[in-house]
């Protein structure tokens, strides 16, 4: 009869079932959008990081692209003071999962070990809002301004992976190089911070 080391294989079996888990009841947080009166806007409440429940999130299997039609309405122009005025908050995206450098018990979420979004920040002297490039290759962060858009103004975004160069490129700006040969991904949704909690309620129209 053939035997099998549990001693080896036990932890490593239970560590990726209870991140499936974790990940299954991430997803199962969000609301979906045929249940809502107006599913296209997605709101921050003030003191909040992030919608509650979760929004426009999901399961990926080697997404080639993610994108959306955005719109900024004026709830998105705010003022943090100087210290934290640069920092990025998110709008779509997408982290990917499994491999040897995701350990659960870090309490790192996947998409800051690897993934890809859309950064956005209201910018006080230009009068309007950044875009920009927000990535995290093995753990290590990537950001860049690529482009900016006005308040109250539908704008496609779009997230492209190149699997075969190992590329990722945001809004079509510069292209950036990944390392992992992971398939399975997750949808970010729309997160204020940076640091800081949203300063007040924020609204955001999201069409997929």
């Amino acid at each position: 009869m053939p035997r099998f080391d549990l001693s080896v294989r036990c932890p490593a079996f239970i560590g990726k079932a209870l991140f499936l888990l974790g990940l299954s009841l991430f997803m199962t947080a969000c609301v979906p959008d045929f249940l809502l009166s107006d599913p296209d806007w997605v709101v921050i409440e003030a003191g909040e990081h992030e919608p509650n429940p979760k929004r426009k999130v999901g399961l990926l299997i080697s997404p080639n692209e993610v994108s959306a039609t955005v719109t900024f309405d004026s709830s998105c122009i705010y003022d943090l003071g100087t210290a934290d005025a640069d920092d990025w908050n998110k709008v779509i995206g997408l982290g990917f999962v499994g491999s040897k450098d995701q350990d659960i018990t870090t309490g790192i979420p996947p998409h800051q070990v690897d993934g890809a979004r859309v950064g956005w920040r209201w910018n006080k002297q230009r009068n309007c809002i950044d875009l920009g490039a927000y990535i995290y290759v093995e753990g290590k962060r990537i950001d860049f301004k690529v482009a900016e858009t006005t308040i109250n103004t539908p704008t496609k975004l779009t997230i492209k992976i190149d699997y075969d160069r190992k590329l990722y490129q945001i809004l079509g700006g510069q292209a950036v190089p990944f390392t992992h040969n992971k398939s399975f991904a997750y949808n970010t949704g729309l997160y204020f911070g940076g640091n800081q909690v949203a300063p007040h309620r924020i609204r955001v129209k999201i069409v997929d």
